[in-house]
């Protein structure tokens, strides 16, 4: 199994030397290390990490702000960083969709736990968004279907069942989803207009 390929965006030189030799030690892969905000979301974009670990305070981007460009561009679980422990940093990590928080100085340690469940939560996510967008296609197809439906009934005399079978055995015979058949209905009674 390859190693967690891991961006550190940090901007203080000692701790982000330190950072990456202890990740590497653990058998992670570091990527790349960026010195400011900025950095880090172009990083990022161009090295595809595994996992982002970014400290809260960097120059030119706030840590927050550029966790949250990041995010947006490609999802990626992000762990922040930071020497600060206050609600008010914590809720800001939390806004930018952090799934991890350490504090400096990093106890090697803390490292392979905060890691091991950022990656889980980031998994955990990313199934349940893809439930969710399921979901929201059928729900989607779901109320094409019973536009369709009622077109048909309205304009061939169908009953509910009939207009139905119609509509599955074309999508069938077309070997298409009966969303796209009933989607065309839907267009083909607009260009008539009356729908």
């Amino acid at each position: 199994m390859a190693a967690t390929r891991i961006l550190i965006a940090e901007d203080n030189d000692l701790v982000s030397l330190t950072l990456e030799e202890q990740l590497k030690d653990l058998g992670y892969d570091v990527v790349g290390i960026a010195r400011t905000g900025t950095e880090a979301v172009a990083l990022a974009q161009r090295l595809s990490p595994d996992l982002v670990i970014m400290d809260i305070r960097m120059p030119e981007m706030d840590g927050t702000e550029a966790a949250s460009k990041i995010r947006a561009a490609r999802p990626v679980p992000i762990i922040m960083l930071t020497a600060y422990a206050d609600k008010d940093t914590i809720r800001r990590a939390e806004q930018a969709g952090a799934l991890g928080y350490l504090v400096k100085p990093i106890n090697e340690n803390e490292l392979p736990p905060a890691i091991n469940i950022a990656l889980a939560r980031f998994k955990e996510m990313q199934a349940l968004q893809s439930q969710v967008d399921e979901l929201q296609e059928s729900l989607e197809a779901r109320k094409l279907i019973e536009r369709a439906k009622g077109i048909l009934m309205q304009r061939l005399g169908l009953t509910e069942r009939d207009a139905y079978e119609r509509l599955r055995q074309r999508a069938r015979d077309k070997r298409i989803k009966m969303k796209e058949i009933a989607q065309a209905i839907i267009e083909a009674e607009e260009l008539l207009g009356s729908s």
